[in-house]
């Protein structure tokens, strides 16, 4: 698989080279990679593309590969930044989501990462969990606190169908958490980290001092990224493309010298819904001006009786000719971004 990432760059790599702001590694478990197999992806990325030298190198991480010797060799690979799936400091609800780490292995990951030498550093944590209460969410943000991390991406536990959650719900084998349940989670999780000096700056995301995840802030302005790897997602502005995702045949075809992807085209009004979509999940907001200057149509003026509505609702506010959503309107946010849509031709 490595070397197939490897044969994917170079094949995807242009002339004249592009410019990397930002690198992930994730959507999956690269903390399992050797030092050397790590060593070879980035020194591949940096023989084919350009890598800003001030490039944001993140690494997602599980607290069961993280030991001391890793941390350090992380480091000197130039991750810079971690992205750590911790979830939960409860053990018991650690076994129902079947990780593999315990409380203990969580907050010794932070020490050993911290110890090696990184201080961007992001964790997951889950609510709304089967078999869960409130006191044990508060007792995880309550740890979470302690630990002074500058990013914290937390999310609600979402139940899909063909999977064990969605089985073990439908023959009544856990008590879930309704949609008030989780509405309260999400409203403790706000005001909590509020109150601790956390700027919610996105649905999901949590910071101090303004360490915004470059990377994920990136796709919600809109900017291009390439994906690399089976099922990867790429975006250039104008088509958005996926790579085939079953890896015997993505490898397969890589013998062959060629990537297999599907690719299709936004339309105007495409652009224009996920620029309201995805301005709207964060702090910075739907600006007026950027819009009508990138697709001629003046929202404000077309939406005045909603836009006038939400705000005097407490669901939204505006700022220098920009809409952002209160707190109460990100609970809502998919009904707000609906009636704000531009139908399709």
């Amino acid at each position: 698989m490595v070397q197939g990432l490897a044969k994917e760059l170079k094949l995807r790599s242009s002339t004249p080279k592009i410019t990397l702001e930002t690198i992930y590694f994730g959507g999956g478990t690269p903390s399992i990679l050797t030092e050397k197999a790590l060593d070879f992806l980035i020194e591949t990325i940096k023989t084919y593309y350009n890598v800003s030298t001030s490039a944001e190198i993140t690494l997602e991480a599980n607290p069961d590969d993280i030991n001391t010797e890793k941390s350090i060799s992380w480091r000197r690979s130039g991750i810079n930044r971690l992205s750590i799936g911790i979830q939960t400091f409860n053990d018991k609800n650690l076994k129902t989501l079947n990780r593999s780490h315990n409380a203990n292995q969580a907050l010794k990951s932070i020490e050993w990462v911290r110890k090696a030498g990184f201080h961007n550093i992001s964790a997951d944590l889950m609510f709304a969990l089967p078999d869960s209460n409130d006191a044990v969410l508060k007792a995880d943000l309550k740890t979470l606190i302690s630990l002074d991390l500058p990013h914290l991406s937390i999310y609600g536990l979402t139940i899909e169908e063909k999977t064990v959650f969605g089985r073990w719900k439908t023959q009544n084998k856990r008590v879930f958490p309704s949609e008030i349940d989780y509405e309260r989670n999400y409203r403790m999780v706000h005001d909590i980290l509020t109150q601790h000096n956390y700027e919610h700056y996105e649905i999901s995301s949590f910071t101090k001092k303004k360490k915004f995840s470059r990377h994920n802030t990136s796709y919600w302005l809109q900017n291009s990224y390439l994906g690399i790897g089976p099922g990867a997602h790429s975006f250039d502005g104008e088509y958005r493309s996926q790579n085939i995702g079953n890896n015997q045949l993505y490898l397969k075809n890589l013998d062959f010298g060629h990537f297999q992807q599907t690719s299709e085209a936004l339309s105007l009004t495409e652009k224009m819904n996920e620029y309201i979509m995805l301005r709207l999940r964060t702090c910075f907001g739907l600006d007026f001006v950027l819009f009508k200057k990138k697709f001629n149509r003046d929202i404000k003026s077309e939406h005045f009786k909603l836009i006038d509505q939400i705000c005097s609702e407490g669901l939204a506010f505006l700022e220098k000719n920009k809409l952002k959503l209160t707190f109460d309107g990100f609970l809502i946010s998919d009904e707000i971004c609906t009636h704000l849509f531009y139908p399709m031709p």
